[in-house]
């Protein structure tokens, strides 16, 4: 058996197990969720509000 094969025989064993993919199907929808609205709201402040990201930095 090479490295890489033990290696993944690892990851298989204990990454890869039902309660972890559980976890990642449970909580993937609600991080893409707060990421596309984050990117709607930048979007919104940059295209219709004139948000200038300039203006957050102080002026020297």
């Amino acid at each position: 058996m090479t490295l890489s094969e033990a290696v993944f025989k690892w990851v298989e064993k204990h990454v890869v197990t039902e309660k972890n993919i559980e976890r990642f199907i449970k909580y993937y929808w609600l991080v893409s969720t707060f990421r596309v609205a984050l990117g709607f709201a930048i979007m919104f402040l940059i295209l219709v509000g004139g948000y200038k990201f300039e203006d957050l930095l102080p002026k020297w």
